[in-house]
């Protein structure tokens, strides 16, 4: 019996450092909202958005490889996500007609625009060539 409390232990514990390795990992998206996109734009050099709402189900398969290139690129980018529920004013200014919705924006102006819930290595060819 001692040996399954043991492993029932040491099992508690490696899901704990996972469970604060994936917290920590995604802890550089931030929510944009109507009230402080100018200013996000205005303070980073290249800025990489994702609209998303949380009934749609393609958004919620594109999160993770969102966070994973955000993950990547942290000390090069900014990364956010835009409910566009919650914030329209800033969907209806960049004519967001479709989610996921990923926009890309270098000195403030918007250079890039992919629809849909794409795939690690086209999001990541895509920030990357703003990054030079």
């Amino acid at each position: 019996m001692a040996e399954i409390d043991d492993l029932v232990k040491q099992i508690s514990e490696r899901l704990s450092e996972m469970a604060k390795l994936i917290k920590d990992d995604h802890s550089q998206i931030q929510a944009v909202e109507d009230e402080n996109i100018d200013e996000i734009l205005a303070k980073n050099k290249v800025v990489v958005l994702d609209f998303w709402a949380t009934w749609c189900a393609p958004c919620h398969l594109y999160e993770p490889v969102f966070n994973k290139v955000a993950s990547k690129y942290k000390d090069k980018a900014f990364f956010g996500r835009v409910n566009v529920d919650e914030n329209n004013k800033t969907a209806d200014k960049y004519n967001i007609m479709n989610i996921p919705t990923t926009l890309i924006f270098v000195n403030g102006n918007l250079e890039d625009t992919l629809v849909g819930a794409i795939d690690e290595e086209t999001l990541e060819k895509a920030v990357s060539k703003y990054l030079q």
